[in-house]
C-alpha cells in the first residue's frame, strides 16, 4: 500500500532523515518507534506532503506521492492525526468533525453518516457534540483528533503520538479504539514513544535512531530484541 524508499529530509543544513525505507501493507498496523528526535514525526510529515524530500521516493497504492500537495495526498486516501492533537479549540466537537470532511464530499447526508460512525466509535464525543474543544480533557481531545481524521474516509491513517500526555488507563482505552479502527478496514501507520503499547497492537515495526532505520521486524521479534528491551521496554 505505502512504500517509502530511501527518503532523505533536511531542515536547512541538518539532515533529519537518512535513507529511510519502510512499507505498510493493506490491513496492517505498522509502528515507527524510537526516542524523541529520532525522525518519526518527520517521516509522517514527509508522507503527508508537509515536508519536501531531498532524496528518495514514496508511493501509495502504486502511485508516486512525493512532490504532491498535502490536499492531493488526502484526496488519495491518507489522513493524518498530528502530534499534540491540534483540535480547533474554539469550535465544538461537531464543528471539528465537519472540518475533517474532505471538500469533495461535503454533502450533508454523507457527512452525517460519517459523523455517526465516529460517534459510534467514540461515544464520549457524541455526549459532548456541542461542547467546545478547549474545555475537553486531553483524552477526549485525542479522540476528537482521531475522529476528525476518520471523517475523510482514509484508506491509510497516520497517527502521531496518540498517547502523549495521557493517563495510562486512557492510553489503554485509546489503543483499544485503534485496534477497532483497523478492524473496520483502515490501515494504520502509528508513531509512538510508548513502545510497549505500540508493539502490543502492531504487526510489524521499525526502530528509528538519529534519522535512520536501525531495526525492522515483526513486533514479536522486536519485543525480544535486546536493544529494544533495554532502551524502550525497561529491560
Amino acid at each position: 500500500m505505502l512504500e517509502v524508499n530511501g527518503i532523505e529530509v533536511r531542515y536547512g543544513s541538518i539532515t533529519a532523515l537518512h535513507d529511510v525505507s519502510f512499507r505498510v501493507d493493506e490491513g496492517e498496523i505498522v509502528t515507527l518507534i524510537g526516542a524523541n528526535g529520532a525522525g518519526k514525526t518527520t517521516s509522517l510529515h514527509a508522507i503527508s506532503g508537509l515536508l519536501p524530500l531531498s532524496g528518495g521516493s514514496m508511493t501509495f497504492l502504486g502511485k508516486k506521492i512525493n512532490g504532491r500537495a498535502p490536499e492531493d495526498i488526502v484526496r488519495a486516501g491518507i489522513a493524518h492525526s498530528p502530534e499534540g492533537r491540534r483540535v480547533f479549540s474554539g469550535l465544538t466537537v461537531q464543528e471539528n468533525l465537519e472540518i475533517g470532511a474532505t471538500p469533495w464530499r461535503r454533502g450533508r447526508d454523507s457527512i452525517s453518516i460519517d459523523m455517526e460512525r465516529v460517534y459510534d466509535l467514540f461515544p464520549r464525543l457524541a455526549e459532548r457534540r456541542t461542547q467546545l474543544a478547549w474545555s475537553m480533557s486531553g483524552g477526549e481531545q485525542q479522540m476528537l483528533a482521531v475522529g476528525r481524521a476518520l471523517m475523510g474516509r482514509p484508506k491509510l491513517l497516520l497517527l502521531d503520538e496518540p498517547s502523549l500526555g495521557l493517563a495510562p488507563i486512557i492510553v489503554e482505552q485509546l489503543f483499544d479504539k485503534i485496534v477497532s479502527i483497523n478492524r473496520l478496514g483502515v490501515t494504520i501507520l502509528l508513531v509512538e514513544q510508548n513502545a510497549a503499547m505500540a508493539l502490543s497492537v502492531a504487526t510489524r515495526g521499525y526502530l528509528l535512531e538519529n534519522g535512520r532505520v536501525i531495526l525492522a521486524d515483526t513486533t514479536e521479534r522486536l519485543e525480544n530484541h535486546e536493544l529494544v528491551k533495554q532502551a524502550y521496554l525497561g529491560g
